[in-house]
């Protein structure tokens, strides 16, 4: 009896002392990867490579207030003893169509947990050396972010990913080959008017000491496309039989965007003005992704704009959809301007 006893009152302190530490994990809600542990105490061997998180991960709204950088974009430079990565001193034909400094764009960053999307302005590039191990750049760029009053969002291998069978949505040199051996460190300030991201990255495939470094700092879209008015499409129409129009989708889905809603307006006025036009709406896709896969997205996409015509009272046996995946370019797909050419949806005369 004193044997039982005695085992109960020790399950009972351990339970006491699990409670606790699990209790003073969740009160921190960034840990040394950036999120919180999950319910149950991690094993010692999920502590030893990668923290287990909770479902929900990290929240970017919650992050402590930090402040405003106080230099230019794109306020982090390279490691010292490491030169910036250009379109002469990369390795790689590939690698170099990585390489951007745009006013916007779409990065997906892993926070132990799940992806975060973030959008806005964008630079990737990356150090060209061989004195700093990836430990010594991660932490490097930790502290930068840091002393902002910014947070560790996560640090580890791509292994929880692929557990979770996530994949980058906008990948680029993530996860090519082994994901679940890539390394790599996201971090976040959150300034009063904006949001600033990091991630540093070392693909398993890369046996030298460089590493990728990609900021975003997130910002509303500047629309700079000229809405097409029902007149000019008509025009188009009724002289070459066709219009290509440029709407803005999500990277790899179909859904149409919110900001597309004007110009569904338009084509909706160009119909109604006319009772006997019927159309076809093709979709076209430049050529990243296999071909099977374009014809997919490009016919889901042209569904998407059927449905929303049709949503706007527009009867349907007046308009089809129809993919033609990559089958039908515009312009040279080697180029980032070709490419955004033939991401178009076309209407069609019947």
């Amino acid at each position: 009896m004193k044997l039982k006893l005695s085992l109960v009152a020790a399950v009972a302190v351990l339970a006491a002392c699990s409670k606790s530490t699990e209790e003073t994990l969740v009160a921190n809600s960034v840990t040394t990867n950036g999120v919180v542990p999950a319910g149950a105490p991690p094993s010692p061997a999920a502590t030893a490579t990668a923290a287990t998180p909770t479902i929900a991960g990290f929240d970017p709204a919650s992050a402590p207030p930090g402040t405003e950088p106080a230099g230019a974009w794109p306020y982090f430079g390279m490691m010292d003893g490491y030169e910036k990565f250009d379109t002469v001193n990369i390795a790689g034909r590939e690698n170099k169509k990585y390489l951007e400094d745009v006013g916007y764009d779409r990065t997906d960053f892993f926070d132990g947990t799940k992806l975060i999307p973030v959008e806005g302005r964008t630079m990737i590039t990356g150090g060209l050396g061989s004195s700093a191990s990836f430990f010594q750049v991660q932490k490097s760029y930790e502290k930068l972010v840091k002393d902002m009053g910014g947070v560790t969002v996560y640090e580890g291998t791509g292994k929880p990913m692929e557990d979770r069978k996530l994949k980058f949505q906008a990948a680029r040199f993530r996860g090519q080959y082994e994901l679940g051996e890539d390394e790599m460190g996201v971090y976040m300030v959150r300034t009063p008017t904006r949001q600033i991201w990091v991630e540093v990255y070392h693909p398993w495939e890369d046996n030298s000491k460089n590493y990728w470094l990609t900021i975003v700092e997130t910002k509303p879209l500047e629309v700079k496309v000229r809405m097409i008015p029902a007149a000019e499409m008509k025009s188009n129409l009724d002289s070459q039989g066709h219009v290509a129009l440029y709407f803005t989708f999500d990277t790899d889905k179909a859904a149409i965007r919110p900001e597309n809603q004007p110009l569904i307006a338009e084509i909706v006025k160009l119909m109604t003005s006319d009772p006997k036009l019927k159309l076809t709406i093709e979709g076209h896709t430049d050529n990243a992704g296999s071909p099977d896969h374009n014809q997919a997205l490009s016919l889901g996409r042209a569904n998407s704009v059927m449905g929303a015509l049709i949503a706007a009272g527009i009867s349907p046996d007046r308009v089809q959809a129809r993919g033609f995946g990559a089958t039908r370019p515009v312009a040279d797909n080697a180029t980032d301007e070709g490419k955004a050419k033939n991401r178009r949806v076309e209407l069609v005369k019947r």
